[in-house]
Order: structure tokens, then sequence, then C-alpha cells
């Protein structure tokens, strides 16, 4: 027989010699499951038989155990399953099951120094998960123990491997799989742990530091629970600049502690249990870390990092996991056995860090493994013993006073180049760190302040008696990071605090200008903001011009701080700060400057906070006022998030006044048509025309884009006639009259009546000479014209379309260029040229809301899948846009093309084959199509 693979990691696989061997019947599924399960030892006959019936066997149940696992053998090898006196045995290798390979590989990762290689093989072993375990057995109760525990060590591997690629550098990597894994268990303290110290190392401190926030919040409000101390410490690290890296060496110098660490050396070769007690701060962690450094290379040393764990019961997982187990019994003395196992009779050093809020757990573990394990050695920090028999308490205290000092002048000097070294400088330091206590964290934390505050004032401050370190120590306190924010915010003249109240509202940034707006009462605002910079309030961005913004958690304390009473005039002066900014856009982009685009991109959060807070307040008249002037501008740069704060002025009350229900709707309505809701952007712009009197200088903006809802829904007519209006309407800007001329010439085009299109683009030549000197829509429209009589003019007109369209950020424009240029490789043959040019217009379009384009795209994928001989995930394609509301309608010329791939689709694969990939195209889900089109293009692109 030839080699067996098994897999339970997902529904029961049997693999022989590659091919998989469908094991007809459930209870050969089950009791395979049950002897994999059992990795080469024996089952007994009772065992087998309470898996397979768990609501009580039938009469002849051995009798009919005997029979399926006769049949199980015929399927899998008479030899691989054999009789024993104490029942049945499955004689494969462990890395025969996906189980086994999974845990080589994990013991692999642990074992190895490089975290680029133990991330690989993380995730490899993640991999050969295929869904739930056992997925396909109908009753999974006789497996809940073995399904627990697959599922606490698939989460403990989960977040080793985020450990790993962080360590490894690969933030951004792990980044998106880490905000996932955090919406689907939310509850997971060391996910929300891994995620803050991802965004931090991709210098996202801010947004850490939310995240941190936001698990705090959501615990107290849904559970009543506080987080583990991780978190608080961690809040603290990332607002001091400290923050632990997931790596275990850290990357700043370590000063003093030179008699502790020789202590701790002493005491670890006298006492099997060496506990490091101090206070939070003291550094008990750091300490740890550098003895590791120093032992002698080749020891057995694990590490279990409690920090990350929030749960009692977590704590014999976490160290299970730590010495290379899959997983551990549920009770701790039970724990205890199996890891003593483990870890044998030989020597080996156990440090559990950061014991003290389980406590007993880890006593209790301790107490177990040190009497089981004669040759083992504990290092615990805690900020309270253990209170193990035995156990030697060293207490750390604060550093020597020299160490004091030099600690503090060199975190200083790594945030200020000109950072004095002088005997004045390390007088005041001095006095510094004698009012904190000489605590290292305080001290460090004092020292990122220095460059903001100066070492007087700062020493002064201080000395006043403001308790600013240890906010998190304080029950009623929420975070550290408020008492920082206040601290810093009491320490400011009352005119720089109002300058900081007026800020608050500011979300990604602000340019200098914006101060007129945002705190018009205040002569000479420059020095005032120049103070929050110094304060660390406000951050001043390397850029020309200079942009300022603040940390999102200090801009979130600071609108608490507001309250209801002073938050409506800020949010109000930000709101009238964004109208005139949109407006300024506005005016910009109906002279088709390269700018205007650029300016949007900058205050995208700005004018979606602006937005919100104006629908949210239920002002539709500045709401609508502020949607319909960015309505043109998202149309050359969507953005999801701000199309969607748009589709809420549709919820505008009837009896508003005809102009603010006008101007809503076409918000409202632009945003409906560049997400691919033809119908209700078709209804919402017509209410907008009806609403809008003939001469309001905006009624352009609903023609237009009621032109290109038109366009998309195949209403060639109604095309026509939109594009005439814009020729005769007031204040029609140049570019969007020709843009409509071009497209009442395209629909003349898709009709099939080439010679009126031309004959109107020739009417309109001059227009579309002027407007085509910057908009590429008009190169793109001659394009079309060119693509089926010269190909390659049009390939040079749709790149001549696609730089116009890049070089003012019409990112819209940019994609029909795309688009057309991928239709003309198709159609003359260049068919690996065509599948990097729809793999990667597909590839952009997936992620942008933008579904017309997306399924033009996609539509065109399948005509080259065709010719290249994929016939069915093309049949897939089609079927999928057919179903889909938000494709385009197929109009023209497109109709006979998509009949004839059609017809070729059924030659190919015959009729009923056809039918099922048309099927099961249907059925698929818009964010999988997308998927299942770029998967099929790789083979030729």
């Amino acid at each position: 027989m030839g080699t067996v693979e098994i897999g339970l990691l997902g529904p029961v696989l049997v693999r022989v010699d590659g091919a998989e061997v469908r094991l007809a019947s459930t209870p050969q599924r089950v009791i395979l499951a049950r002897l994999a399960l059992a990795a080469n030892r024996t089952a007994s006959p009772a065992a087998l038989i309470d898996t397979l019936w768990p609501d009580g066997p039938p009469a002849n149940a051995a009798g009919n155990l005997h029979a399926y696992v006769s049949r199980l053998r015929r399927a899998i090898g008479a030899d691989r399953i054999t009789r024993e006196p104490a029942g049945y045995r499955l004689g494969v290798a462990a890395e025969q099951i996906d189980i086994g390979r999974a845990e080589a590989l994990v013991a692999a990762a642990r074992a190895t120094d490089d975290p680029a290689g133990a991330a690989d093989r993380y995730g490899a072993a993640l991999a050969l998960w295929r869904g739930e375990p056992l997925a396909d057995l109908p009753d999974p109760t006789p497996f809940a123990p073995d399904l627990a525990r697959l599922a606490a060590w698939r989460r403990q591997v989960r977040d080793e491997w985020f450990t790993a690629r962080l360590a490894a550098g690969r933030a951004a990597d792990a980044l998106p799989d880490l905000e996932h894994a955090t919406t689907a268990d939310p509850d997971r303290e060391s996910l929300q742990i891994l995620l803050a110290t991802a965004l931090h190392h991709l210098d996202r401190t801010a947004d850490a530091l939310r995240v941190l926030a936001d698990h705090r919040r959501r615990l107290a409000d849904e559970h009543g629970l506080d987080p583990g101390p991780a978190v608080a410490e961690l809040t603290t690290r990332l607002l001091t600049g400290d923050a632990p890296m997931v790596s275990t060496k850290p990357m700043n110098r370590y000063l003093g502690r030179d008699g502790d660490l020789a202590a701790v050396e002493a005491a670890l070769r006298a006492h099997r249990l060496v506990t490091v007690v101090g206070p939070g701060g003291m550094g008990k962690t750091r300490l740890g870390l550098e003895l590791l450094g120093r032992l002698p290379a080749g020891g057995r040393v694990h590490v279990v990092e409690l920090a990350l764990v929030s749960r009692a019961d977590d704590v014999p997982l976490a160290a299970a996991a730590a010495i290379g187990l899959r997983t551990a019994p549920g009770s701790t003395d039970g724990a205890a056995a199996v890891i003593a196992d483990q870890l044998g009779d030989g020597a080996a050093l156990v440090v559990l860090d950061n014991c003290e809020h389980v406590r007993v757990a880890a006593r209790d573990l301790v107490a177990g493994l040190l009497a089981r394990c004669p040759g083992l050695r504990v290092l615990a920090t805690s900020r309270q013993r253990l209170g193990v028999a035995a156990e030697k308490v060293l207490r750390l205290g604060p550093l020597a006073p020299d160490d004091q000092v030099e600690l503090f002048c060199d975190r200083a000097a790594l945030l200020r180049d000109d950072f004095p070294d002088s005997p004045e400088t390390r007088r005041l330091a001095a006095d510094i760190c004698r009012t904190l206590d000489g605590l290292p964290l305080a001290v460090e934390l004092a020292a990122s302040r220095e460059a903001v505050f100066g070492l007087r004032q700062l020493r002064d401050r201080l000395a006043a008696g403001l308790a600013i370190l240890e906010p998190a120590r304080d029950p009623d306190r929420t975070t550290a990071v408020s008492a920082t924010v206040e601290w810093s915010y009491r320490l400011l003249d009352p005119a720089a605090q109002h300058v900081f109240d007026a800020l608050v509202g500011c979300r990604g940034g602000f340019p200098l200008d914006a101060l007129a707006h945002l705190a018009p009462d205040v002569t000479r605002p420059e020095p005032l903001l120049a103070e929050l910079v110094e304060a660390s309030l406000v951050i001043a961005e390397r850029s020309d011009p200079p942009r300022y913004r603040l940390l999102e958690v200090m801009r979130r304390v600071g609108l608490d701080h507001l309250g209801p009473d002073r938050l409506p005039h800020a949010r109000d002066r930000h709101a009238s700060w964004m109208t005139a900014h949109a407006e300024r856009c506005h005016a910009l982009q109906r002279e088709r400057s390269p700018r205007a685009t650029g300016l949007l991109r900058a205050e995208l959060a700005n004018l979606l906070e602006a937005l919100g807070w104006l629908i949210d307040t239920r002002r539709w008249a500045d709401a609508g006022r502020l949607g319909a002037l960015l309505a043109p501008l998202l149309s050359d740069h969507p953005d999801l998030a701000l199309l969607a704060q748009q589709e809420r002025l549709a919820a505008a009350p009837a009896d508003l006044d005809a102009e603010t229900a006008g101007r809503c709707a076409i918000a409202a309505g632009t945003a409906r048509w560049l997400q691919g809701d033809l119908p209700v952007a078709e209804r919402l712009l017509s209410d907008a025309l009806t609403r809008l009197p003939a001469d309001h200088s905006q009624r352009w903006i609903a023609q237009f884009f009621r032109l290109t809802t038109h366009m998309f829904a195949g209403h060639l007519d109604a095309v026509q006639a939109d594009a005439g209006a814009l020729l005769v309407g007031p204040d029609v800007p140049d570019w969007v009259a020709g843009v409509g001329v071009g497209c009442a010439a395209l629909s003349h085009l898709f009709a099939g009546d080439r010679a009126a299109g031309e004959r109107l683009l020739s009417v309109h030549s001059g227009l579309l000479a002027r407007v085509g000197e910057a908009d590429g829509f008009v190169a793109y429209t001659y394009a079309e014209f060119a693509a089926d009589t010269d190909p390659d003019r049009a390939l040079d007109l749709f790149a001549r379309a696609y730089r116009q369209s890049a070089a003012i950020g019409q990112r819209y424009d940019m994609e029909v260029a795309a688009i057309g240029r991928m239709a003309v490789l198709i159609r003359s043959g260049r068919g690996a040229e065509a599948a990097r040019a729809c793999r990667a217009s597909v590839d952009r379009l997936r992620t942008s809301g933008m579904w017309p384009q997306l399924w033009t795209a996609l539509r065109l994928t399948a005509e080259l899948l065709v010719a290249l001989g994929d016939l069915t995930t093309a049949a897939s394609l089609l079927a999928a846009a057919e179903r889909d509301p938000l494709a385009p309608a197929v109009v023209g010329p497109d109709r006979t093309r998509q009949a004839a791939l059609w017809a070729a689709v059924e030659r190919g694969l015959g009729a009923d084959a056809a039918a099922a990939a048309r099927s099961n195209g249907g059925r698929r889900k818009r964010a999988t199509v997308a998927e299942h089109a770029i998967a099929a293009l790789a083979p030729f692109a």
C-alpha cells in the first residue's frame, strides 16, 4: 500500500500516494479521527463505541464496529490498522497526520533563534488548517476535549506567529492578519497587545494607543472587567517612547544593576526558585532579560511571558507552549505533570515573567514542577512573592544615584541632539531623579519630557507635587494616557490651552493656515502652536509646508475634556474650516488644477469628521452644502469612508427647503453612482434636478452625474439628453461640458452608430481641444473610437488619457483608461501583456468600492480567459457579473461579444459543465470574485 496522509484540521481527509480516498460513511471517518488523534496509541473498542454512539450503543455495537474497521482497512490499507489485545491502533508516523506536521513545524519554530525562520514555520503550521477540525462529522460531542485543545493550541500558535513576525521586522505584513484576528476574537488580550505593538513598529503609535483604549473600554462596557496590567504598562511605555519590542533583546542601553545581576546569578546557583520582587516600573523584566544574555550558550532555557496572559486558567497553557507542548490539561496539577514529563530530570531554567496578576496559578504550577523535576530551577518576576516553600526572594530597589542620573541623561539625549552633558545638567537631573525616588520607568518618562519643558522647569514642576508618572495605579482613572495629557494640559498657559481646545476637532492633522478658522479669536496663534509642539501635545511633521497633528489618543482626551458645553463650538469651527477647504478644492477642480486632488487627500480624515458631525447633529443645510461640494471631488478620487458618509445624506428629512434637499440628494446620489447602485443614484440625482432651480450654480453636478449613471445603466438616449443640457446650463465648467460630449459620442458608438458619434465629436472639436489639454477623458473618448480600427493609436491615446488623469489626481479616469487599454490588448491577441494589465486593474479596483469599473474589468478578464483556454473561470466571472445589480448594463456590440463568449464556453465545456460553471459563478460573493480572477490570471501574467 502506498503512502498514507491523514487530515484532521478540517473535514476528515485521507490521501494515498497523493490521491484523495473517499470514505463512504460517517462511522469510518469517526473511527479514523479517533485513531489518528490517539497518535500510535491503542484505542479500546469501548472508547471507539462511545465515540461512534455517544447517546448509547446499539445491540450489536461490537459487530458493527468490526465491520466499520474492516471497511476502513480496505480504504486505507489493511496494514495501517492493527488489532491488538487492548484494541485498535493506527500505524502511521506523526508527520503523516496534519496535526503531527503542524506540531513539528511549531517545535522547529520555537527551537530556532531566527525570527524570520520561526515566522515562516509558524505560518506553514497554521496553513495546514483547512477549516474547523473534523468539520464534516455530524456530532462533534465525543471529540469536544480534543477540539477544545486544538482550538486553544491554534490560538497560542497564532499568537507566537504574530510575535515572530514582529520580531522579524514584518509588522506591515502582519498588520492585516492581526486586525482580522482581533476582530474575530476581540476579548483575547494578547492579540490586542500584539496589534498595538505592530502599529507602534509602523510608527503609528497614536493608533496603537487607541487600540488599547478601545480594548479597555470594551472590557468595562461589555464585561465589567479591567484589562490585565500588561495593557497599562504598554500604554505607559508607548507614551514614553520606550514601548517594548517583541524581540527579547532590548534596543537601548542597560545601565546600572551590576550588583543586582550578580545577586540573582548567585541566588540561582544556591536556590531552585528565585523570585525578583519589586513595584511596577522598577525594571524586573529588563533585569531578567539581561540575565538571560549572560547565561552560558547551550543551556535549556524556557521563558513564559505571563504579561500576555489575562486568565489564571491560561497559565498552564502558556507554560506548555513555552516548552514546546501543543497544549496542557485544564487542571494545574495535571499541567505540572505533563510539563514535567517534557522537561525531564536534566538541568533546565524556566523564567516566569510578570506573575503578579496570576500569582496563585503561577505558585501552584511552580510548586508542582519543582516537586517533579529535580534538575529544574525557576526565576520569577513579580510585584509580590509567589509563596512557594524554599523560595528565595530578591527585592529590587531603585537604581544607585549615579546610575539614575546616567539613565536620565542617556534617554534625554536620544530625544534631543543638543542635550548638554555638563555638571549643571547632571545636578538638575539628580534633583529630578530624587523627586522620582529613582524608579527607572519614572526616570525614563521624565527624560522624555525634558525636550519639551527643559531641565529646570521640569524639576520645578515635579517638585510641586504633580503626580504624573503613575496614573494607571488609580482605579478611578481609565488610562495612563489621559493622566499624562491632563498633566501636560495643566502645565500650559491659559492661551495655549485655548488653542489646544480649538484643535482637538482636527483628525489627521492640519496646516498652519487652519488656525485662522479654528481659533479666529486668537491674535497671534503661531507662538501658542509652538508651545503645544514643545509640550508634545502637537506633532510638527517634516513636510513642506509644515503640517501639524495631534496624536489620536490626545485628541480624544481633549474632546472629552471639552465636555458637552464647549464641544459644539469647537466642532462647528472645525466644520466651517472644512467647508472653506472644500470650496477651495472645488474652485481648483473647475480649472482642472492638479492641486485640487492633493488638497482633498490631505484633509480626507478631517472632511470625514466634519461631515459626520454635521449629519449627527442634523445640521442638514451645512451638511448638504459640504456634501455637494465634495461630490465632484470624490468622483476624481473616490474614498470609501467619505462616500459612506455622503450616502447618509439620503436620509435627510423630506420637508427641507429645496436647496438643502437638492444638495443632500446630489451628495448621496453621486456616492451611490460611484459604488454602482445605479437605480438609487438615478432617483436621487433626478430628485436634485427637480428641486434645484434652473439657474442654480450647482445644478450641473446633478446633471453630470445623472448622465454618467445613465451611461452605465445603458440608457443611451438619456445620456445624450443630459449632455445637451450641460452644454447650455449655467455655471457648467468646460471640462464637464466636454466630458458630457464625450459620453454622448460614446453612447452612439456603443449603440452601433459610429458615424453619429464622430459627427458629434466634430461639431464640438473646439471645446474638446480646450478640455483635452488637461482632462484625460477626451483622449479616452478618441481612444475608444480608434480601438476597433487602429489598435496602436488607441493604445497611445489610452496611455495619454492615463497620464493626464494621473497628473491631476483623477483616479476614476485613470482606471477607466486602464480598462480601455485592457480591451485593446485582449482583442489584439497580446495575451501575456493583457493578463498583466487585467490582474493589476482587478487588484486595484477590488478595494476601491468602484464596482461598475471592477465588473467591467472582470468581464474583460473573462474574455481573455476564454482566449487562453480557462473556460470554467471565464464562465464563473461572466455569470457573477450577470447576477450582480452593481454591474453595468451590456449594450451595443458588447452584447454580441458576450453571447459569443458564452457560445465558446458551451462548445469547450459541454452544455452541462457550462451550466454548472454558470451556476457556481452566480453564487459567488463579490469579494471572492476578484480574488478568483486574480488567481486564474497568475499563470499567464
